[in-house]
């Protein structure tokens, strides 16, 4: 039965319409399905590109972009693979990366997360020698005072290098032709490709602990820079550096330059050159050590004949002949002393003894009985001189009281009373009258006479 509003049609076409329609997914469900298909079929890719955009966060975790004349793609240089490149990248630089494909969820990107880096083309291997060399140069690495020396007559020689290469053959044919003698202890390694600086290194530690060796030599012949580079690696700096035997490093040709020559206690520009430097010439030292004998021989030989010379003219002389007169001149010179110390000794005897005498005498005058007599004596004699001071004074001023009194005398009023003179005073007043105006008629006078007095009364004026 139809519906009169078209149901059953309706529901028909709902479901041929739901039989027709895509999937919905969302943004997170298409991020994760297409990080799982990148992920399964790009696990492992290597990229060669230039550097841009270089950054390391404060997690040390380092991002930049990979790119080409045509594309490019974000990288992740996580901090532990960061640690463990030889160079320091920077933005330019032309690198071979190796890596996976993950994709960023948060931002719907995809990426590659970096696991190892190499720069390429030679300009990058320059830098990153530079930057290796500037970093140890700075550590003092390089310094002088780090450099051991070499041992004079080395006998037994450690060589770290391959063990088919011209180097070795190189070094042996020449420790053979100069010194025979010496014995050689070889660490076969790698000298070029991957693990090849951990190879030396671990050699370099090895030999460090064998018992009796004198020096290492470590290098290889000549090549490219890459051939070379395991002697540019950090490793094997450290490893030499570290090392208490001392190293000779001769890498590739006298041109060729490695961190290992700026560590090594003594560059050798090839491995021959090494060798040489290492053992001196057994003829040759032999041959000196002959030459220095005969010449020692010599010279004693000539001392010998100079000291048997001396001798005969000693025996001819009148002293070994008269024995006796060896001892004339000591004897002489003996009785001479022995007159100088006799003097000597009564010269100090002397002196003692005024010295002596000169303290009793201090001694003396310094006893108090002494003191007191010269006291006693001392008061006795001032007394003396008092008595003979005052005699004198009295004596002087009797003289000068009898000259005083004669001028009194000379100068005396009563010598002019004696002469018939008189002293008139007025009896009121008891002045002396010298003028007429000074009494008037009446006025009752008093006259000195040089025997006497006299009153009077004056009657005119």
């Amino acid at each position: 039965m139809n519906d009169p509003y078209g149901g059953s049609d309706l529901f028909s076409r709902m479901d041929e319409t739901a039989e027709t329609a895509p999937a919905i997914m969302t943004v997170s469900e298409l991020t994760a399905a297409i990080r799982g298909v990148l992920e399964l079929n790009f696990d492992s890719v290597w990229l060669e590109g230039e550097i841009s955009g270089y950054t390391v966060a404060q997690s040390k975790h380092a991002y930049f972009t990979l790119k080409d004349d045509k594309s490019q793609v974000r990288c992740v240089l996580f901090r532990g693979q960061r640690a463990r490149l030889n160079f320091q990248p920077e933005n330019g630089d032309h690198v071979l990366v190796c890596g996976r494909v993950a994709v960023y969820d948060a931002r719907g990107e995809y990426q590659v997360i970096v696991e190892t880096m190499e720069p390429r083309g030679l300009g990058a291997l320059q830098k990153a020698f530079e930057q290796l060399r500037k970093k140890l140069e700075d550590e003092g690495l390089f310094a002088e005072r780090h450099k051991k020396p070499l041992p004079e007559f080395p006998w037994r020689i450690g060589v770290v290098t391959w063990p088919t290469g011209a180097a070795i053959r190189d070094i042996l044919n020449i420790l053979r032709r100069r010194n025979p003698k010496v014995s050689v202890l070889l660490d076969p390694v790698k000298v070029q490709g991957e693990g090849a600086a951990e190879e030396i290194a671990r050699a370099i530690r090895r030999l460090n602990q064998v018992e009796g060796l004198d020096l290492l030599i470590v290098g290889r012949g000549g090549g490219s820079i890459e051939d070379l580079w395991a002697f540019n690696e950090e490793v094997v700096a450290r490893a030499i550096h570290e090392s208490k035997l001392p190293i000779i490093s001769a890498v590739g040709h006298e041109v060729d330059f490695t961190i290992a020559d700026f560590v090594a206690d003594l560059r050798a520009p090839t491995p021959s050159a090494a060798a040489e430097l290492a053992v001196p010439v057994l003829g040759e030292v032999l041959d000196n050590l002959r030459d220095l004998t005969d010449r020692l021989v010599g010279q004693m030989h000539w001392q010998i004949e100079d000291s048997r010379e001396r001798l005969r003219f000693l025996i001819d002389r009148r002293f070994f002949r008269e024995p006796e007169r060896i001892l004339e001149n000591p004897a002489q010179r003996l009785d001479d002393l022995g007159g100088r110390l006799l003097r000597s000794l009564d010269t100090w005897a002397r002196v003692q003894r005024e010295g002596l005498r000169s303290r009793v005498r201090r001694l003396l005058s310094a006893s108090p009985e002494r003191q007191v007599r010269t006291s006693r004596d001392k008061m006795i004699y001032l007394n003396q001189l008092l008595a003979r001071n005052m005699e004198d004074r009295l004596k002087m001023e009797r003289n000068r009281f009898e000259g005083l009194i004669k001028q009194l005398e000379a100068m005396s009023p009563l010598k002019v009373l004696g002469r018939g003179y008189g002293l008139v005073t007025a009896h009121k007043t008891g002045k002396v009258v010298t003028r007429k105006s000074q009494v008037a008629p009446g006025d009752r006078l008093h006259i000195r006479l040089a025997e006497g007095k006299l009153d009077a009364t004056v009657d005119e004026g």
